[in-house]
């Protein structure tokens, strides 16, 4: 049965943290400051040496939360194990998880959950990146996306809106992934649960400013893609693997040789790929 209250489900916002302090209590407040109004909020501290414990310690319910959990991890076992152990122990019919590092924008929860249709696996929305001195509105086109889109590109986003149940079936994040556990853990709920649904409302702020360290440019990020291949690979069709060797290039930051630029152009996102050609070649640092 679905933990309701005023007919509205209850949504577990899940968010593993590390010695961010400061951007944390942003993003704790971002949740506070929801419109939708049956919130629990499960934080997991993955053995975090700055003031996080005491400030969780001494956090309690406001705005929108009506629970806060937080569990602790005394020694770090990595962000993916305090995620799978933050969905364990949520009570929520959805879950959706945010970043120490990001923001909600006020009308995430409610609109998600406002789109939501259980015929597809999950649903997403458009998201802002936020580079310091600048912001884009990434993955805005609203639509329904199948296995064959994901399979090039993690076109559901960073983050989702799921029933909870789905991902316990699917034992939750991969912790042997180093990075792309997201796009991993996506798509398997694609291969189960078929199609995603994305909207096109902006409900979410990704930080890549000087205060925070994203795994793009990392090449860390670049051995997720390689463990994404190896899982999902034999799924792959040509034009896959091509945007697969466009999306390792990018997190890079390289410069994209005209040859595989040429080459690239015949399996779609034309137009990312003429960006990233343009910046890498013309630019001292391309961005993403």
């Amino acid at each position: 049965m679905k933990p309701v209250e005023n007919d509205l489900p209850l949504v577990s916002v899940y968010m593993p943290t590390k010695n961010r302090f400061t951007l944390l209590q942003k993003a704790v407040e971002s949740v506070f400051a929801q419109t939708y109004t049956n919130i629990e909020l499960v934080i997991c501290n993955d053995g975090s040496t700055d003031g996080t414990q005491k400030y969780l310690t001494n956090l309690k319910p406001a705005g929108s939360i009506k629970n806060i959990h937080i569990l602790t991890n005394e020694e770090s076992k990595g962000a993916c194990n305090a995620r799978n152990k933050a969905i364990q122990n949520a009570n929520g019919y959805f879950v959706t998880g945010l970043d120490d590092d990001d923001i909600f924008l006020p009308n995430r929860i409610a609109s998600l959950v406002e789109h939501y249709d259980p015929k597809y696996a999950f649903i997403c929305s458009a998201m802002i990146w936020d580079y310091g001195n600048k912001q884009r509105t990434i993955d805005k086109k609203p639509g329904i996306y199948t296995l064959s889109h994901q399979l090039s590109y993690n076109e559901a986003t960073t983050q989702i809106l799921v029933e909870r149940s789905r991902i316990l079936a699917l034992n939750g994040f991969d912790e042997s992934f180093v990075a792309c556990q997201d796009y991993d853990l996506w798509t398997r709920l694609i291969i189960k649960f078929g199609a995603f649904k994305r909207i096109a409302d902006v409900t979410y702020i990704i930080n890549d400013t000087d205060t925070t360290q994203r795994m793009t440019a990392n090449p860390k990020s670049v051995k997720g893609y390689d463990q994404f291949g190896a899982k999902h690979g034999h799924l792959m069709n040509w034009q896959n693997k091509q945007n697969q060797e466009f999306m390792k290039l990018r997190r890079l930051r390289k410069r994209y040789p005209l040859s595989n630029f040429v080459f690239h152009l015949l399996s779609n996102y034309r137009i990312a790929k003429i960006r990233y050609f343009l910046s890498s070649t013309f630019k001292k640092k391309p961005t993403n």
